[in-house]
């Protein structure tokens, strides 16, 4: 069976309470050529997609509670074949679902899930060790923390996640991307800080057009608009 039929199957197995059964299910009707552990990020984020993609702020994932159910399958799955990558970018995936649009528009039942998920991936992204993956974790983990209110924790986990990001070997990317949330999370709650802010996201826009980082660009001009 195709990915699409699977998450299919797999979403009414588990709005039928029938979770015990879903990686049997998946095992018996893989095609040859796709490997359980790919398999099972296909079909959460075929989760996503039936239950109506990215949503706009305001807005949230469908299908989002049937993906909680099925990443804590999938992850205990992964877990047992000792496989953590497939694990990490499982609790990734989930953090982001539960925060479609980062810290806009959150669905408070969902801060729970999302902060425990997004804490799961970057705790088993510093067991791998590979650098980009696991400060884009931490940049995950400190959204999270400002979206459960834990405003001086969030901007001294991202100011942590910056300072790693611009040490060799350095990811400018994730770099940029940090002191982006640190100026919103200035405007949002430090108003002293607005001028510094402003700098801030004006520095970040030019680095993205350097970077060639269009939903990057497209980001900070949501936010120099939302809050100018």
């Amino acid at each position: 069976m195709k990915i699409k039929e699977l998450a299919k199957t797999v979403l009414e197995m588990i709005q039928n309470n029938e979770k015990s059964n879903v990686i049997n299910f998946i095992s018996n009707n893989l095609e040859k050529d796709i490997q359980l552990p790919k398999a099972l990020v296909s079909i959460q984020i075929q989760l996503k997609e039936i239950g109506g993609g990215y949503p706009p702020v305001g807005k949230q994932i469908e299908t989002i509670d049937e993906i909680i159910e099925y990443t804590e399958i999938a992850v205990n799955r992964a877990l047992e074949m000792e496989n953590k990558l497939t694990a990490g970018i499982l609790y990734h995936n989930q953090a982001s679902f539960c925060f479609p649009n980062m810290d806009d528009g959150v669905d408070e039942r969902l801060i729970e899930p999302g902060y425990f998920a997004a804490v799961k991936d970057y705790e088993i992204r510093k067991e791998i060790g590979k650098k980009g993956p696991m400060l884009w974790a931490k940049w995950l983990v400190g959204i999270s923390e400002f979206i459960k209110g834990d405003v001086d924790n969030a901007l001294e986990t991202l100011e942590a996640t910056a300072t790693h990001a611009t040490e060799e070997p350095i990811e400018k990317d994730i770099d940029t991307w940090t002191r982006m949330m640190i100026a919103k999370f200035y405007l949002r709650t430090y108003p002293e800080k607005r001028d510094l802010a402003i700098e801030m996201l004006q520095e970040v826009k030019e680095e993205f057009s350097a970077l060639m980082d269009n939903y990057g660009l497209e980001t900070v001009g949501n936010i120099i608009k939302t809050y100018f």
